[in-house]
């Protein structure tokens, strides 16, 4: 789970014990991705017990902007009068009274989750956090996804990234101040937040896509044996991660370049119909003239299921066709009939007979 305005929003209702199963579930799941998600929760919660009485979700509608300039009135209020470490943590805190307008204590929560990277600097002048120097080190996060899931990301700059099942994005909390990079194992579409000074990085298997702001994807599983970058929008460059920018790709809209990592060579073309690279991103699946094996291996990783072939000559089947239903067995209808061959789902299992 990505932390953006509406996730901050998810963990104040938490907090207030008014999500629904399923929003609890989604944070629970998030805080028990690593230490750091635990860590990060564990200081939003104990600000949030902090701030004063619980708040209902309804007061998300206040003017955040107003409240915001009103809370830091107080605070900076609150700073003139500090003159030790200790009466500092009492004073700061001591716009709880009620001296204070009610509706600044409920902004007060909100803030406090919202914009909690703002007020965990406060409390850092006032000597109540402190972070150590591993924090303060740059630190690598991963966000993977399994067969059956896909994830849609919001990345610190703004950058939209949609990870297809079985994949994996490495990121840092933090980018660099010169240059956006992730490291991405399987598949991803990126919609690239545009900034002419800090180019956007995409390293896959000893390849590398650089961008400035436009949208592409870009697939790079084991088996394939190579790298697909596909561009829907915009221009970006596509080679080996460590030639130089004047000897790599220049790929333009509806453009593939593909990445053979047996021969270390880059091929181009211009693609017809760009669906047969993105359909992933709806939930469909599209072939033209594809071997059932690699067929299959969709399957499994869309429906989270196994496929199994009865005989190895049918993996060799050519394929065509457009597959949006979300039933697997419909799927596998259109799939056998189009072929002439059979299939026997069993559970989790699918197998294709003669």
């Amino acid at each position: 789970m990505e932390l953006n305005g509406k996730e901050y929003q998810l963990i104040a209702s938490y907090l207030a014990g008014e999500c629904t199963d399923r929003e609890r579930l989604k944070v629970e799941q998030w805080i028990g991705e690593n230490k750091e998600n635990k860590k990060k929760f564990q200081e939003i919660r104990r600000i949030w017990q902090l701030s004063g009485d619980a708040v209902s979700s309804q007061d998300m509608e206040l003017n955040l902007d107003q409240e915001w300039n009103r809370l830091g009135r107080q605070i900076n209020d609150q700073k003139a009068s500090l003159s030790n470490k200790n009466s500092d943590q009492k004073r700061y805190w001591s716009f709880r009274s009620s001296s204070i307008h009610s509706a600044t204590q409920k902004f007060i929560r909100i803030a406090a989750v919202f914009l909690v990277a703002g007020l965990f600097g406060v409390l850092s002048y006032h000597g109540w956090y402190q972070p150590d120097q591993k924090e303060q080190q740059e630190v690598l996060r991963k966000i993977s996804t399994d067969n059956g899931q896909r994830a849609n990301l919001t990345l610190a700059d703004g950058t939209e990234v949609m990870l297809n099942a079985d994949s994996e994005l490495e990121l840092p909390t933090k980018f660099a101040s010169d240059v956006r990079e992730v490291h991405l194992n399987g598949e991803a579409y990126f919609n690239v937040s545009e900034n002419k000074e800090k180019p956007f990085l995409v390293h896959s298997s000893g390849s590398t896509v650089r961008v400035l702001g436009t949208a592409f994807s870009v697939r790079s599983y084991p088996e394939d044996q190579q790298v697909q970058v596909v561009v829907e929008e915009g221009r970006v460059s596509f080679g080996k991660e460590k030639e130089a920018e004047n000897e790599k790709a220049i790929l333009g809209r509806n453009e593939l370049g593909t990445f053979d990592l047996s021969t270390n060579t880059l091929a181009t073309q211009t693609v017809d119909d760009i669906e047969l690279y993105m359909s992933w991103r709806n939930g469909y699946l599209k072939f033209e003239k594809d071997q059932l094996n690699k067929v299959a291996k969709a399957l499994e990783r869309r429906y989270d299921v196994e496929v199994i072939f009865e005989d190895s000559t049918l993996k060799e089947l050519l394929l065509t066709a457009y597959l949006k239903s979300r039933s697997l067995r419909n799927v596998l209808d259109v799939i056998t009939t189009s072929l002439e061959i059979e299939y026997e789902l069993d559970e989790n299992t699918v197998t294709f007979m003669k």
